[in-house]
């Protein structure tokens, strides 16, 4: 009798492990199949998947398809980028699929320590801090509503999801409720600035957030003149801040060292021209165009209606050099000679 008990326990021990490891084999193989399906969306919508992979895949007892140390490198277009141009490491250290919550029609995910971050030179000697610049510390929910009872709506909302994540990346907003914090952490002139961002919900869309109250903090910081407009709008783009706010500094901290260095140099009419250059190298001209319409909004110090028109227009010369392909090295010496550059207000 204890020999066939045994022999029971054993067969039921060995069962479970190998239900186990089916039930493993294919949520790996289907989340095989998803990033597959996930890289050929993204690569429609110009987002090139260069590499992906996760640690492990299985089930957390029987409450939560879980997933560990996701990682993937995309070649994204500017407009998700952290910094334009350049390829991003996406990961998350955990995500779950909550069970009892499918059974009953909603795709409840939870996922921590998510990473935005630039792809960095392996080899390269970095500090923690220039490793860590990038959305750090993430923390997402979301809840999806499912029809489990109509195999046909399955199949298309499943299908929609990778869709709808890739057209809110590039949207920036999407119809699917979600929660979302994190750090965003990068360094503009060697110090480190770090600013909260967080999801709001506005007309039936949820969108990320940069903290507008940490703006103004890293605003001070810089010496940096925004108004609450162009606050306003920076906050609204958190993954592109990080290089607004870059760019900004550059052509304040660029145009004042010309002048000092050459007092006929207009410090104001080179730091617009130069400023409205590389927005749009960066994001655009139309984005540039919005970022520096922001800034005249309410300015922060009186200007006159001729500041103004000077602004305007030497905003709308920058865009040009821009759009001609001009170097950037060319910038200064266009905005000294250039007619079309208004060098003080008339």
């Amino acid at each position: 009798m204890k020999k066939i008990l045994l022999a029971l326990i054993l067969f039921l021990v060995f069962s479970t492990v190998c239900g186990i490891m089916l039930v493993d084999f294919v949520l790996e193989r289907a989340s095989n199949r998803a990033f597959e399906y996930l890289a050929t969306e993204g690569m429609s919508r110009g987002i090139k998947v260069e590499f992906a992979r996760f640690g492990d895949v299985g089930l957390n007892g029987l409450q939560a398809v879980q997933w560990k140390e996701f990682v993937a490198v995309i070649n994204a277009p500017q407009y998700i980028s952290v910094a334009p141009g350049e390829e991003v490491v996406f990961s998350i250290g955990e995500m779950n699929l909550d069970l009892p919550r499918l059974l009953k029609g909603v795709a409840a995910i939870t996922a921590q320590d998510i990473g935005i971050r630039v792809k960095r030179n392996p080899d390269a000697v970095e500090s923690l801090e220039a490793q860590m610049e990038g959305i750090n510390q993430g923390q997402l929910v979301a809840e999806i509503p499912i029809v489990l009872t109509d195999k046909e709506k399955l199949v298309a909302s499943l299908m929609e999801m990778p869709q709808k994540a890739m057209q809110f990346l590039q949207d920036g907003k999407t119809s699917i409720p979600f929660g979302f914090r994190a750090k965003s952490v990068f360094k503009i002139g060697g110090s480190v600035m770090e600013a909260d961002i967080t999801t709001q919900k506005h007309g039936g869309y949820f969108f990320l957030v940069m903290s507008p109250d940490d703006l103004r903090k890293i605003a001070t910081k810089l010496n940096a003149e925004l108004t609450e407009e162009e606050i306003r709008l920076v906050a609204l783009n958190p993954l592109l801040a990080p290089a607004m706010l870059k760019i900004t500094n550059v052509a304040r901290t660029q145009s004042e060292a010309a002048h000092a260095k050459d007092a006929t140099i207009p410090e104001d009419a080179y730091r617009h021209v130069l400023w409205s250059f590389l927005l749009s190298k960066a994001f655009g001209p139309a984005f540039a165009e919005k970022i520096t319409n922001a800034h005249e909004i309410g300015s922060v110090q009186f200007n006159t209606e001729a500041d103004h028109r000077m602004d305007y227009n030497n905003n709308r010369v920058g865009r040009d050099y821009a759009k001609a392909g001009y170097a950037e090295g060319q910038i200064l010496q266009r905005a000294m000679t250039d007619p079309q550059v208004i060098r003080a207000p008339r």
